[in-house]
């Protein structure tokens, strides 16, 4: 299994952003969309109006911009696109609407553009071990893996499929909380079952709570329109 430092890193290492233009589908607050315009390529981000809200107040680092919509409902110019990245949010698509927001996702693609998916996966004693605190979404996570599985009879061919982990710690997952659970006191608790969980985890690693680290482990797609 690759390790690598980001799942940005991953996918930079598998596509070119010079002088590209993208639109990243669930951007949350915009990082992966400032590390493309970085460099040099032509980005949109797009999520619900709240995160939209959240990745404007970021300085721009190049040519981005940003609009609220969804992979299902968003519009953009038919065949105006070279890439479109889904960083852990193909997922979040509710699943009668999978299949919509790919051939959107083909209409959008200029002839030969890609699309490229990054996924979690829920495995036993990984990052999702306190992440499933949140949320246990193995199912949701299936059948998005399924329909991706499936988009070759929408027009697309499989150019790379590949899983890899990033190392988490528990200061990473307190600000995980921090984005996406509003209400405090069921932050501080999830929070405090999380140390309690990553003590036990560090303990039988033979390490200390500061220096563990979890695998968040993903799944890279990238598909190609045909």
């Amino acid at each position: 299994m690759i390790k690598a430092r980001s799942p940005a890193e991953i996918v930079g290492r598998r596509v070119d952003f010079p002088g590209k233009v993208i639109a990243d589908i669930g951007c949350g607050t915009g990082d992966f969309v400032r590390w493309m315009t970085q460099r040099g390529a032509k980005v949109t981000g797009v999520d619900t109006a709240e995160m939209i809200a959240r990745a404007e107040r970021y300085p721009r680092t190049g040519d981005e911009s940003y609009r609220a919509g969804s992979a299902q409902d968003v519009e953009f110019e038919a065949g105006s696109l070279d890439l479109l990245t889904y960083i852990a949010s193909f997922h979040h698509v509710p699943a009668p609407e999978m299949p919509r927001a790919l051939e959107n996702c083909r209409r959008f693609l200029k002839p030969g553009g890609m699309a490229a998916f990054v996924e979690p996966m829920g495995r036993e004693g990984s990052y999702f071990e306190i992440i499933r605190l949140i949320e246990d979404e193995r199912d949701v996570q299936a059948l998005a893996a399924r329909a991706i599985a499936a988009a070759g009879s929408l027009g697309f061919s499989k150019v790379r499929k590949e899983v890899f982990y990033v190392e988490r710690s528990l200061d990473d997952y307190a600000a995980l909380l921090d984005l996406f659970v509003d209400d405090p006191g069921r932050r501080a608790l999830t929070l405090e079952t999380a140390r309690s969980v990553t003590e036990r985890m560090a303990r039988d690693a033979g390490k200390t709570l500061k220096s563990f680290r979890y695998r968040s482990i993903c799944r890279l797609d990238i598909l190609r329109k045909t």
